[in-house]
């Protein structure tokens, strides 16, 4: 099963070529700008301190990329740059502290409205404990 964080950010992302997102903590960047789901959180045993999983409390924030590269649409495993042009499009609050129970604390309703995120957890809750 995967983490919660890689299933949310999977749905988001695959619904349009150009969305992105980044990992901050207290306005610091831990994770640039990707379409990369592998760099959010820690998702294997051995994993140490990826994405979510390096700081109590983080950011992340979705963004669409409006430039090409090169005349091509974005590659999924690159790392990008924000310009001015880039369109925010909303935030989820995430804290992972030490009791081994992570969890999206706020988002911005764009997010739900959008890309339906409540049910994207709601899904992952009853995959979870049907484990």
């Amino acid at each position: 099963m995967k983490p919660l964080l890689v299933e949310i950010l999977e749905s988001i992302l695959r619904t349009d070529g150009k969305l992105a997102y980044v990992i901050t903590c207290d306005e610091e960047e831990l994770v640039s700008l990707t379409r990369d789901t592998s760099l959010a959180c820690n998702q294997k045993e051995g994993d140490e301190y990826v994405g979510v999983n390096a700081v109590d409390e983080a950011r992340i924030e979705i963004y669409r990329k409006e430039e090409k590269l090169g005349g091509i649409d974005i590659a999924p495993d690159l790392i990008f740059n924000l310009s001015e042009e880039d369109d925010y499009i909303g935030f989820i609050y995430w804290t992972n502290f030490n009791d081994g129970v992570e969890r999206i604390v706020d988002y911005s309703v764009s997010l739900d409205e959008r890309y339906g995120l409540q049910k994207i957890y709601e899904d992952w809750e009853k995959k979870y404990e049907l484990l």
